[in-house]
């Protein structure tokens, strides 16, 4: 499943916190704002790929325009595939221990 949700990126230093306004977990960090922005698409996925697999009801995505922010928030949209997601992670090689 595709999805696209709204990402308030927050300076912090010299990073960014990160965090979806429409859910209560899925929150990161980055060190600048392409590793926001990467983590961010990162702790999306995971977050609603989690909430799927749980039965969870997933929000629908506020509009960009109507969200709070504080003066230097950056507001992005971030897209992410949950379908992508599951069929790497459930095709991904385990390795198996080595009993010396």
């Amino acid at each position: 499943m595709r999805y696209v949700y709204p990402a308030i990126l927050r300076s912090e230093g010299d990073g960014y916190f990160v965090f979806f306004p429409d859910l209560e977990r899925g929150a990161t960090q980055g060190d600048n704002l392409a590793d926001a922005i990467s983590m961010a698409e990162d702790s999306l996925c995971l977050a609603l790929y989690d909430m799927e697999e749980s039965g969870e009801d997933i929000p629908a995505p506020s509009k960009p325009r109507g969200l709070e922010i504080q003066d230097e928030d950056i507001v992005t949209l971030v897209s992410v595939d949950t379908e992508n997601y599951r069929r790497y992670y459930e095709n991904k090689p385990y390795a198996t221990p080595l009993i010396g």
